[in-house]
């Protein structure tokens, strides 16, 4: 009787035991086949496709597309992917999700910010912060090295404000400076201080201001206008970069201009 219990014993052992080894392989082959074996497909160029188009490119390589990001730019047809992530030949397992950038059918406006006035690498960042980005760069000899002077849509000055398509390229008037840059002599008459100062700074010339005796406290200052300056604007006239401008300032422009003309006969 203990013989005959023994044997049921290790035949219910034997039985549970190869119920164990089947699970285990049954788990492992399915396990294998969830992961794709760890196999890794090459993503390919989606770009320039319709949506259409790009989903069953990716189902013939097991992956999947997403829509996150809608652009407007001109040289591609509306309607296709402009750019993806992953990219074109990264090495991705079965079953990713490929994230698209498709150029929308109806352009996506966005407003052109101010990007006159600072240097290139302020411009560049303004303009990547609005969804925009440069375009061509055309320099000037200026004393003010990388200082943008001009921001340019389509060949066209465009104002701060003014709404156009999202992912434009920005074309910018950029100072290239050095020594031995001539400059031309701006006219002076009629402006305020501030403008004055932050004009000639940005060309890298120097202002001599001098302020007329009715001019005592800083606020009559910022409240005065340039009656004459040294040396005189005339068509033409140039100047070196680093030099220094005379300006006198009054709080009455056009009588102290009239006055100075009058002076001079």
């Amino acid at each position: 009787m203990e013989i005959k219990n023994h044997k049921i014993l290790l035949i219910n052992l034997g039985c549970i035991l190869f119920v164990f080894i089947a699970a285990f392989f049954t788990f492992t082959i399915w396990l294998d086949s969830y992961t794709s074996h760890g196999e890794t497909v090459e993503v390919p160029n989606f770009s320039n496709l319709d949506f259409d188009a790009a989903q069953i490119l990716a189902q013939k390589e097991d992956l999947q597309v997403k829509i996150t990001d809608t652009l407007s730019v001109d040289e591609v047809a509306p309607g296709t992917v402009v750019d993806h992530f992953p990219t074109a030949g990264s090495k991705v397992k079965r079953g990713r999700t490929i994230y698209l950038s498709i150029n929308s059918m109806t352009p996506v406006m966005v407003v052109m910010p101010k990007v006159t006035d600072v240097s290139l690498r302020q411009a560049t960042q303004k303009l990547e912060n609005a969804g925009l980005r440069v375009g061509v760069l055309e320099y000037k000899p200026d004393f003010a090295n990388n200082y943008v002077f001009e921001q340019r849509y389509k060949s066209k000055l465009i104002e701060p404000g003014t709404k156009i398509p999202k992912g434009s390229a920005i074309d910018l008037l950029v100072a290239k400076g050095g020594e031995g840059v001539v400059i031309p002599i701006p006219s002076l008459i009629g402006l305020s201080w501030t403008a004055v100062s932050d004009s000639l700074m940005a060309r890298g010339l120097n202002v001599n201001a001098l302020f007329g005796p009715e001019i005592r406290t800083k606020d009559d200052s910022l409240k005065s206008y340039v009656q004459r300056q040294v040396p005189a604007y005339v068509e033409g006239g140039k100047m070196n970069a680093g030099e220094t401008i005379d300006v006198w300032f009054g709080l009455d422009p056009i009588y102290n201009a009239i006055t100075d003309d009058l002076n001079e006969q």
